[in-house]
């Protein structure tokens, strides 16, 4: 993984949690939701298995 990934990750991360942390409770849904699917296509299994 390199510098400019990592560093895209973290700015997705911080909007997300920004939005689970200040937003209402369909804003948090979406947030955890979008969390979940960028995790899942970092894991290899799974990645293989949303693609």
């Amino acid at each position: 993984m390199t510098q400019s990934q990592l560093t895209s990750l973290a700015v997705a991360g911080g909007i997300l949690f920004a939005a689970y942390k200040f937003g209402n409770a369909e804003i948090r849904t979406g947030a955890v939701a979008v969390a979940a699917l960028i995790v899942a296509r970092r894991v290899p299994y799974l990645k293989d298995q949303i693609a």
